[in-house]
């Protein structure tokens, strides 16, 4: 479980008070490795989907519906999803999810390790998987399913004489955002596609800040810089569910995105509508004030002073590079 000193992270006005929690079941479905010790456990290769895809995940999972029990939902799911039957399962972990972003991004995700099922499993709905293998469970591919890789790291730990798997597991809630922008006296960040200037000495700054961490940008923003800047992992969002470019990992949301980027500080650099989205829980921004007011077509959301306080400030000429944090990050 998590545990953290810092303090606490804005929550968006449709998450305060109590808020539903959505519910799925997951399939650890392993079985004894052939020819050497440990397990060895299923995935698939999510495809066609609007979440995940070209991940690996858990050999089968979904949502409980219609009122079920969470133990329905996985034999449902593996039947549906891989063809078998559940012969012998036994409650795994619980993984509770949080995001910034999004009330049905709220989760309790319940995973079932699965021991023996009643034949060979296949793809039965090759629509929503590209590929389905047998994986050394501490030999995992690089891109699985981050909640999902989660709980395999754990019960890949417990067997090799490790802690026992946590009863529950949480992620996402030490996820803390920045924003990071240079912005007109006009509030303007953006026009044609790409910025309304060309200040050296702030992208020297943007390096600085950003180096070592992870970015999150919208496909305009990542086609304005055109590759992937050296130093840091870069997320993507994209509708387009084939774009994929060197050095990007993709996602097909915001809360996608955030899910890949992971529990930590969180560079968000852009564009418009992705600032409009996050700025409300937000930590920090870090803003270059630049002294001009051009014609643009995108902008930068007001910064409320009642609602950021200045920690620091650093003139140069023509601009002044600005750390603002929220005066209360419990409260949006």
């Amino acid at each position: 479980m998590s545990g953290t000193d810092r303090e606490p992270r804005p929550v968006h006005p449709e998450l305060r008070g109590r808020i539903p929690l959505r519910a799925a079941s997951y399939a650890v479905i392993t079985r004894p490795a052939a020819g050497a010790t440990g397990l060895e456990v299923l995935l698939q290769l999510r495809s066609g989907t609007p979440f995940m895809d070209g991940w690996w995940a858990c050999g089968a999972a979904g949502h409980v519906e219609d009122a079920g029990s969470a133990s329905a939902a996985l034999r449902r799911e593996v039947r549906e999803e891989l063809g078998v039957d559940v012969v012998r399962a036994t409650p795994l972990t619980t993984v509770h999810r949080g995001c910034l972003v999004g009330t049905i991004e709220q989760r309790a995700d319940f995973f079932f390790h699965v021991t023996e099922i009643s034949g060979e499993p296949r793809l039965a709905e090759p629509d929503k998987a590209a590929d389905l293998r047998w994986y050394p469970l501490d030999e995992l591919p690089e891109r699985v399913v981050p909640h999902e890789r989660l709980v395999l790291d754990a019960l890949a730990a417990a067997t090799s004489g490790g802690p026992a798997v946590p009863a529950v597991l949480e992620l996402g809630f030490e996820q803390h955002l920045t924003l990071v922008a240079a912005v007109g006296a006009n509030r303007a960040i953006g026009v044609e596609g790409g910025m309304p200037w060309h200040l050296p000495e702030d992208l020297r700054h943007f390096k600085e800040v950003t180096t070592g961490g992870v970015m999150v940008m919208g496909r305009r923003t990542w086609d304005s810089i055109g590759r992937a800047l050296p130093g840091r992992r870069t997320v993507v969002v994209t509708s387009d569910l084939a774009w994929s470019a060197p050095g990007a990992e993709v996602a097909h949301s915001l809360p996608e995105a955030l899910l890949v980027a992971g529990d930590r500080e969180v560079f968000v650099v852009g564009g418009g509508e992705i600032y409009a989205q996050t700025i409300e829980v937000a930590s920090a921004l870090e803003i270059t004030h630049v002294e001009a007011s051009p014609q643009a077509e995108v902008f930068f959301p007001p910064i409320d002073p009642d609602v950021w306080v200045e920690v620091r400030r650093a003139p140069r000429e023509g601009m002044t590079f600005v750390r603002y944090e929220r005066r209360d990050r419990g409260e949006v």
